[in-house]
């Protein structure tokens, strides 16, 4: 199988050429909801963008790259919430906290939902995934320091573990949603995932 030319080729430095790659980014992801990931080119996207397929290059050797660091952002935001919302753990009853940070993350607005789908089904289900690794590890140290912050309110003997067990089944139940059954990505869903979890934490 061909390696997926996935990793960037270099970060923008001046201003100009970091103006060129948020313009490329921005394209890409309306070309990629629009004409679908399959038929999305690095053509395509650079025209969109305004700039040449050659200036796109200096920068991503493919669209998966571009795809990539689209999901790249997306997580990095993704982590600021998730840390600024469960630093509240120790103040605040932790069932809340739990729920708005589920409801954030099946709602999540920094990013489109149709490319959320895109993102998730050529990035974290192909090889390119090796290049963003280390996300859910992050999660888990987050959550692993919420439940330390909580630990008055909640029953449980091994934090890190919970928190793997919670970070892993989370995630893969909002990808199902967001991907493969959206019909299912409604607030009844984060109240049931809310349950879930308070459960398995016997938070009180």
């Amino acid at each position: 199988m061909a390696r997926i030319r996935a990793k960037p080729r270099k970060n923008p430095r001046q201003e100009r050429s970091q103006a060129m790659v948020e313009a490329v980014l921005e394209a890409a992801a309306r070309v990629f909801v629009k004409e679908g990931y399959a038929r999305a080119t690095t053509n395509r996207i650079a025209i969109a963008a305004g700039v040449s397929v050659g200036s796109l290059y200096q920068y991503f050797p493919s669209k998966d790259a571009i795809a990539v660091e689209l999901l790249r952002r997306y997580r990095e935001s993704l982590l600021e919430i998730v840390a600024q919302r469960l630093a509240r753990a120790g103040e605040v009853p932790f069932e809340k906290v739990v729920a708005e940070l589920l409801t954030m993350l099946l709602k999540h607005q920094a990013i489109n939902p149709a490319l959320h789908r895109v993102l998730i089904e050529q990035v974290l289900r192909t090889g390119a995934r090796r290049e963003i690794l280390g996300f859910e590890e992050k999660l888990e140290a987050h959550l692993t320091s919420a439940l330390h912050a909580a630990k008055s309110r909640v029953k449980v003997d091994d934090y890190e573990l919970a928190s793997f067990v919670l970070v892993r089944v989370v995630l893969a139940v909002v990808h199902a949603a967001v991907v493969d059954s959206p019909r299912y990505n409604t607030p009844a869903l984060a109240r049931e995932l809310t349950r879930l979890v308070v459960g398995y934490v016997g938070s009180n």
